[in-house]
């Protein structure tokens, strides 16, 4: 009886073995990631928009607190100047979890902590704030954000934070 040989059979461990590659060094990536996030909190402390911005994707989404879903870099740049030019912005984070995906390709972080902005009143008003932000990884071995939430935490919930 004549063996039949398939290409197949014998490519297809190979090809397979392509996606057994090392995982990728994850503490790493998240020390870079995280250095990027305090850098962008320097940029907004600073009232530089360019800086803010410049690290979210061209089709990135952010959601700052009471306001709607933003996307893309534009928008995002002009929310952050109506942001940026309020006199009483005060941001303090505290980072939090975070976590890469073994593929190096995805991060996400979390940090808790307070805006202040001017309230309705003219007065400074401090809300309590939880941000979850993801992460996508660049062709240059950077990092960009790719979603941004930025919530108001309920006063009791702030307060166990």
């Amino acid at each position: 009886m004549p063996m039949i040989r398939s290409p197949f059979l014998f490519l297809a461990p190979v090809a397979l073995l392509g996606g057994c590659g090392e995982p990728a060094d994850t503490d790493a990536m998240l020390d870079t990631v995280q250095m990027t996030e305090l850098a962008q909190l320097e940029a907004i402390k600073a009232r530089d928009v360019r800086g803010a911005v410049r690290i979210y994707r061209p089709d990135a989404t952010i959601v700052l607190p009471g306001g709607a879903p933003v996307k893309g870099t534009e928008a995002i740049g002009a929310a952050f100047e109506t942001l940026i030019a309020d006199p009483n912005l005060a941001v303090e984070l505290t980072q939090g979890e975070a976590w890469a995906s073994e593929s190096g390709e995805l991060a996400a972080t979390t940090a808790t902590g307070t805006l202040t902005t001017t309230g309705a009143d003219g007065q400074p008003a401090t809300i309590p704030v939880a941000v979850q932000t993801v992460w996508r990884k660049t062709d240059n071995d950077g990092w960009k954000i790719a979603s941004d939430l930025v919530a108001q935490l309920p006063a009791a919930e702030a307060a166990a934070n």
